[in-house]
């Protein structure tokens, strides 16, 4: 009787219940559900909407209307932590344990993000395309990196502006932070090693409302070019101080995460002849097929709204994510996806340079290219530089 009983009901379980067929958390039949937290208000709320709502979701879209991926819609959540650290880590856990989700993806800023990386990798959760460059962040089992490392960027300037353009007077602005702090240190250290020092380095916190001490400062160190490793809010009020004092003859260079035309409209558009390392060709300008069909779809879905390099960078990663989803099958884990990421080899999107992923190297990009503004508008002035 025990055994007809234990039949009985596996066979009541198996009607009742006939699609809970996958244990993973965020995975159904149906339906995968992924999220992050990120910034959707305070200094970077521009940034963190645009790469969640307007480029992450925009693609999902588009991949759910075609059916989805092996018969799943793919799901979104967001939270807004403000680029505080601590609410990061809480939304990241709320996601985590009262949400489901699959993974985390494209969550926002160096210190939000740092504060995550132990809770995922303790959990085992994916997390996938951070906006952030932190050097911390490589070879790590669970994260998968996005943009070039700060390091690594670092690197590129260097190579271009004291070995190519022969500057010998480097100076730095930089966040008060983690993130800026990655870019100090790797100018010192290549400096170091032709020979130079940095003639000034002035720290900035991140929610000052007034660079004015600091712009002076660096223009009595009188040097021949400064760095702007600042989120786009503050490096639009260092151009604004620098034009308001006049200095003409210095050299303004935006870097990676910062470098796009919204925050030269932040500065009104004092922005001529600053230049900057950028990650992204030209989103509006752009004619190559992949980034016209990118235009497309953003507009189909978000009629009127104008492409950036924000959209595109959540679009785009939306994209590499959905590559990972076709790959791992229908028999979807967290532990599946991360294999099938790492059988990427120079897989070709039309957007960056080609794809490679292995079991030790989760990078996405390790290259840049020089842009100079023209007109409120980077344009490119050199081809793809990588650090050697």
């Amino acid at each position: 009787m025990k055994t007809r009983g234990i039949l009985l009901f596996l066979v009541i379980s198996f009607v009742i219940f006939p699609f809970r067929t996958f244990a993973e958390d965020g995975v159904t039949d149906s339906t995968v559900l992924v999220g992050c937290s990120n910034s959707l208000s305070g200094p970077l709320a521009f940034v963190g909407t645009e790469v969640t709502q307007f480029g992450l979701d925009t693609y999902f879209k588009y991949i759910n209307e075609k059916g989805g991926i092996h018969g799943r819609k793919i799901l979104s959540k967001y939270y807004d932590d403000g680029y505080r650290p601590q609410d990061a880590l809480a939304n990241t856990k709320k996601l985590v344990e009262q949400d489901k989700v699959f993974l985390i993806i494209c969550p926002e800023g160096t210190a939000p993000t740092m504060a995550i990386v132990p809770y995922c990798e303790e959990n085992k959760i994916p997390l996938l395309f951070p906006y952030a460059g932190a050097p911390e962040l490589a070879g790590r089992k669970y994260v998968f990196t996005a943009n070039t490392l700060y390091n690594i960027e670092a690197t590129i300037l260097i190579k271009y502006f004291v070995k190519e353009k022969k500057f010998r007077k480097i100076a730095i602005l930089y966040q008060d932070d983690e993130y800026g702090k990655a870019y100090l240190r790797q100018f010192e250290v290549d400096l170091e090693k032709m020979n130079l020092k940095l003639t000034a380095a002035e720290p900035v916190k991140r929610t000052a409302i007034d660079l004015s001490a600091q712009v002076v400062k660096l223009r009595q160190a009188n040097p021949e070019i400064v760095f702007l490793p600042l989120g786009p809010g503050l490096a639009a009020q260092a151009l604004k101080e620098v034009n308001k004092m006049g200095w003409k003859e210095v050299k303004l260079v935006s870097v990676g995460p910062v470098t796009d035309e919204k925050f030269l409209l932040l500065s009104g558009g004092v922005g001529e002849g600053v230049m900057g390392l950028s990650l992204w060709p030209d989103p509006v300008r752009s004619t190559k097929p992949a980034m016209v069909e990118y235009r497309k779809i953003l507009d189909k879905y978000n009629p009127s709204h104008q492409p950036n390099r924000y959209n595109l960078y959540g679009y785009f990663y939306a994209m590499v994510f959905s590559e990972g989803l076709k790959r791992a099958g229908r028999n979807l884990t967290r532990e599946s996806l991360i294999k099938a990421l790492e059988t990427i080899k120079n897989w070709e999107t039309g957007i960056l340079s080609p794809i490679t992923y292995s079991e030790k190297d989760h990078a996405t990009q390790n290259d840049g290219f020089i842009v100079e503004v023209k007109d409120n508008v980077f344009h490119p002035v050199t081809d793809w530089i990588k650090p050697d």
